[in-house]
């Protein structure tokens, strides 16, 4: 449902003895009207970046909120979580500062929303296909051929992965590893317009939600560029048989041929040496196909 959240809070007083005490690096300058203002910037093993702005009295944090509750982003969130992770984001903060912060005291700066869908084998079908395409008003890229595609502009992005294979890369635990496998991972940074148009305050009571996830999300998916919706050639089957390539696009020259212009129509084109020989090699090649991949939806997609 969500991942990585970065939110503030204002008007909140901290001890100066209690933030040097934590701090990790700051930084000051002179304000004409209010005079010297000094950022602070702490690191926590469960709030991993905290921010204060002593002149304004304004924490920031980012977390993510499946790391916090289970000490991973493989495992998707379920609403009950919610009031759970915010639960012990104020206990911390309790520990950390004395401090009290209610739920609807956050305002969102930024928030991941995201979603799991398990395909199979055919992450990189997914990957491949969309690569292809754009979504309105973003540019695309892809990276490691199969394994990511982005779309993006300057103020948002989609992006689309292969879990498997990015936990491997990291080096997951191998519990981490497993869980992963055939997952196809959709994260959505949306824009900060994108958030006040759902709500003007952008407070998290109102954006950490189900519905706001139901409605960023179905409104992304119905704006991914597939491409016609027709049997492909598994990729992986190419692969395993790269040897025979040459052969093989030999039999899928001929074939579209065959299917365009009928038996008639090829015995013009062929010599009489050569059509035996691509009829003969139409029958020792199979080329297994799959069907077209499905769109994604909400429904299928796993929570929890």
């Amino acid at each position: 449902m969500f991942d990585s959240i970065k939110m503030k809070v204002s008007s909140v007083f901290i001890q100066p003895e209690i933030l040097r005490e934590y701090n990790l690096a700051s930084f000051s300058y002179r304000n004409q009207k209010t005079g010297v203002i000094t950022t602070y910037k702490m690191q926590d093993e469960i709030i991993p970046y905290m921010k204060y702005q002593d002149g304004s009295r304004t924490l920031t944090i980012q977390v993510s909120i499946p790391k916090l509750l289970y000490g991973n982003n493989v495992k998707a969130i379920n609403e009950s979580d919610i009031p759970i992770f915010f639960q012990r984001v104020q206990e911390r903060l309790q520990q950390l500062f004395g401090i009290h912060i209610a739920y609807e005291d956050w305002r969102i700066t930024r928030l991941d929303v995201c979603c799991n869908f398990h395909v199979g084998n055919r992450t990189g079908e997914y990957v491949r296909q969309l690569s292809k395409g754009k979504m309105p008003y973003k540019d695309t890229r892809n990276f490691n051929h199969d394994e990511t595609v982005e779309f993006y502009n300057k103020s948002s992005r989609v992006i689309l992965y292969d879990k498997y294979k990015q936990c491997k890369r990291a080096k997951e635990p191998k519990e981490i590893v497993e869980q992963s496998k055939g997952i196809l991972r959709l994260e959505i940074r949306p824009s900060d317009n994108d958030m006040k148009r759902y709500t003007k305050e952008k407070r998290a009571i109102h954006l950490v939600t189900h519905s706001f996830f139901t409605y960023i999300t179905q409104k992304t998916l119905e704006g991914l560029p597939y491409t016609e919706n027709v049997e492909t050639i598994d990729y992986e089957w190419l692969l395993e048989n790269k040897e025979e390539i040459s052969k093989i696009e030999t039999y899928l020259g001929f074939t579209m041929i065959k299917n365009l212009f009928q038996e008639s129509g090829i015995r013009a084109i062929y010599t009489t040496s050569t059509l035996p020989n691509r009829r003969s090699l139409a029958k020792q090649i199979t080329i297994p196909k799959k069907e077209g991949l499905k769109r994604l939806e909400i429904i299928d997609s796993v929570q929890g």
